[in-house]
């Protein structure tokens, strides 16, 4: 195992617990199984930081099974901001060894996983390892949408790395610092979009875990931080600044309109239907939403081509700015009732084969382990 550190540690694990409510005994004591060594004597080893953000430490600590609690580093964290991009910010900051980790207070490891994490990583020569990830009930969730065979030299287009949003699994702490990541703090939510389009787009080597021990996401918690309503405008926001920003004009067609794929298909479509299902959709919603397409496309404007017609069926409702919200809900759904032919071709056949048509993606998702 490769250690570039002036210290003993190989992984830093980050972190973010927001309230003494969260699980966070869980989380640690998946890390003390996952096959690394973490007294202070050891070499090689595992340090996990937990940031305590907005909230008091002790409570937190508490948590933790006492043969945990001095293996663990606890730190305090105070910014105000209902977001976990401060908190991982600040523990990537204190990291130091030759790989950094985040993970959420709701979530656990399988046993095992670091270890083998890294052993993949060094085999690979990876500079990035995206891990397999399930929901604790035992669902994989099938992102990124990578080739058959594929785990290695991943492509960011060809292999669909924008599904990924969140950058879970191993990331060498010299490139996050060499690319000057950091996630953004002035987000209701998306905050790790910029900073996970940056890592698949920047020319490092991307592994993924094909097989490996997956990172588990656990949905008992009372209230996850992301998971307050908001407006379009505050929503959407991390979309729109990042096809805005300098670093996406710098991109090439077809990379910036992977990203805007994603964008429209993933985010764009699903505040569409959680407004819709919710009867809240209206005017004030179809309008904000017209926007926001329109922003999209104007950065990347072949970005729609791939999707299919009942992608675009939406799309299109989206930009006459339809207010209807049944009609809307019923689109919405429309485009995920797969035995519906019309969610099986692009509108536009010229991009049949286009990793991003229709009969692709899916293939190649229900391949994704």
């Amino acid at each position: 195992m490769e250690n570039n550190s002036q210290d003993s540690v190989l992984v830093d694990v980050v972190v973010a617990v927001h309230t003494p409510d969260r699980p966070i005994e869980r989380t640690v004591a998946s890390l003390m199984a996952s096959g690394l060594p973490t007294g202070p004597e050891d070499a090689q080893r595992l340090r996990v930081t937990v940031v305590c953000h907005n909230t008091e430490v002790e409570p937190i600590r508490a948590r933790v099974a006492p043969e945990h609690r001095d293996l663990v580093r606890f730190v305090h964290y105070a910014d105000g901001i209902k977001s976990p991009a401060g908190p991982f910010n600040h523990g990537i900051s204190l990291a130091a060894g030759t790989w950094v980790s985040i993970m959420g207070s709701d979530d656990s490891l399988e046993p095992g996983a670091l270890a083998r994490w890294v052993e993949a990583a060094d085999r690979d020569g990876a500079d990035v390892l995206i891990v397999p990830m399930a929901h604790a009930g035992g669902a994989a969730i099938r992102t990124p949408v990578v080739r058959r065979n594929k785990s290695s030299a991943l492509d960011p287009v060809a292999d669909r790395l924008t599904y990924r949003t969140a950058p879970l699994g191993l990331m060498r702490l010299s490139l996050v610092r060499s690319l000057g990541l950091d996630f953004p703090t002035r987000y209701a939510t998306g905050e790790d979009q910029s900073f996970s389009a940056q890592l698949w787009f920047s020319g490092a080597s991307v592994s993924y875990g094909r097989g490996l021990p997956r990172y588990l996401v656990h949905d008992d918690a009372a209230v996850r931080v992301t998971a307050t309503p908001r407006s379009v405008t505050e929503d959407l926001a991390f979309a729109t600044d990042l096809v805005q920003s300098d670093w996406f004009a710098g991109l090439g067609c077809a990379q910036r309109s992977a990203i805007v794929t994603k964008l429209i298909r993933v985010h764009l479509f699903g505040h569409v239907l959680l407004r819709a299902d919710a009867g809240t959709w209206g005017a004030a919603d179809a309008a904000a939403m017209a926007l926001v397409a329109r922003t999209l496309l104007f950065a990347a404007p072949t970005a729609a081509r791939p999707l299919s017609v009942a992608d675009r069926s939406l799309l299109d409702a989206v930009a006459r700015r339809e207010a209807d919200p049944a009609l809307m809900k019923s689109m919405a759904n429309a485009r995920r009732t797969f035995t519906n032919p019309r969610t099986w071709l692009p509108r536009d056949l010229s991009q049949l084969l286009h990793p991003e048509a229709p009969l692709r993606f899916m293939s190649a998702s229900a391949l994704v382990s």
